[in-house]
Parts: structure tokens; C-alpha cells; sequence
């Protein structure tokens, strides 16, 4: 059989022994680079995809741990201030000595209270929002006194919905008022995890 194959090539004319070698060495050639050398090209741009995956990700850990002191500083910074915030809200049980304050600020500016109505706290997060009902009556001076006096307060309160109606001639002449106010003060109070609370946020 090697003899017959031997003399089969050796009666092929030289040059179509060198197309069918050329031939021969293509089909190699193509099988090489298509069973061992593509699979490596495939595994090679699979593993350079990770590596730049792995790059940025160890880039952002750098980044990171270049900043821990800055951001370990901002955070006490932060914390610093939470507790500046916290300490204007009053926690539930010190509102009435806070109400008696807002209370005790429009008698001392010279108004009169017709009506002071605190409702239970609204759940707000963490906190909670005490809505207060007021109307008065006084000068229009002490009125803008009064809502002075209330926004240097230490605690949050904030004044709203304020109405200002004039008070009748005759009224005025018997009381020596001349304004009726009707407005709204909100204050807010600091309420634990967990804590009591009147109504949920609508």
C-alpha cells in the first residue's frame, strides 16, 4: 500500500505534487488555527475583559481607600451636626414645657390667646410634627413681636397659615386691640425607633 501510494505521487507531474503539498499544508494550517488557535483567542479576550473588570474594581477600591480618612472625617462632621439638629427636637415628653414657652413669649408681647389647640404628633420618619391651632388678639406690633421672639427660639417652630383680621371700632376702643390673628405653629419632636406615635404621615 506505501509502495502504491509512493508511486502514486512519484507519476504526479512535480508541479501539481507542489498545489496538492500546498493544498495539504492550507487544511493544516486552517485546522490549527481553527481548533487550538480560536478557542485561545476566545479564552484570551474573555480573561482581558476580566482583567479590565478587575482593574476598575481594585481603581475604585484605591479610590476608596484613599479617601477613608476624608470620608471617616465628614461622617464625624455629619454625626456633629446630627446632634445640633437633634437637639431642637424636643423628645415628646418636653413638648408641654415648650408650648407653656410659645404661650408664655405672646403674653409677654402683649397678646391675648382666644384659642390655643396643640394636636397630637404626625409620624414623620423619625420625627414627629406637632400642629398648634392659635388665635390671638393684641396690637399689631405685639403680634409681630411675638412671632419674632418665637423664631429665635432653641427649638424648631414654624409659623403658618397666618390670618390677620381688624377688630370692630367699638371692640377696639373697649379692649385696646387692634388685631385678631388665627395661624398655625408647627413644632417637632424627636420620636425613638419603635416610639409611640398618634397618626401616621399622610
Amino acid at each position: 500500500m506505501a509502495l502504491d501510494i509512493k508511486s502514486y505521487f512519484a507519476n504526479i507531474p512535480k508541479k501539481q505534487r507542489f498545489m496538492l503539498l500546498g493544498v495539504l499544508g492550507a487544511g493544516v494550517v486552517a485546522a490549527y488555527v481553527y481548533l487550538l488557535m480560536m478557542p485561545l483567542w476566545s479564552d484570551k479576550g474573555r480573561l482581558e475583559g476580566d482583567l479590565r473588570k478587575l482593574q476598575s474594581d481594585l481603581d475604585q477600591k484605591r479610590i476608596i481607600a484613599a479617601n477613608r480618612p476624608k470620608l471617616e472625617a465628614e461622617i464625624k462632621v455629619l454625626e456633629k451636626q446630627l446632634e445640633a439638629v437633634l437637639v431642637k427636637l424636643p423628645e415628646e415628653k418636653e413638648i408641654p414645657k415648650l408650648l407653656t414657652q410659645v404661650n408664655t413669649l405672646g403674653q409677654q408681647s402683649g397678646l391675648e390667646f382666644l384659642l390655643f389647640r396643640p394636636a397630637p404628633p404626625v409620624r414623620k420618619g423619625f420625627y414627629g410634627e406637632v400642629p398648634i391651632d392659635i388665635r390671638v388678639e393684641g396690637q399689631y406690633h405685639s403680634l409681630g413681636t411675638f412671632l419674632d421672639r418665637v423664631s429665635k427660639l432653641e427649638r424648631i417652630v414654624n409659623v403658618s397659615d397666618i390670618k390677620i383680621s381688624p377688630l370692630q371700632v367699638q371692640q377696639q376702643q373697649r379692649t385696646g386691640r387692634s388685631v385678631v390673628a388665627d395661624l398655625k405653629a408647627t413644632t417637632f419632636t424627636f420620636l425613638e425607633k419603635g416610639g409611640p406615635t398618634s397618626a401616621p404621615a399622610k
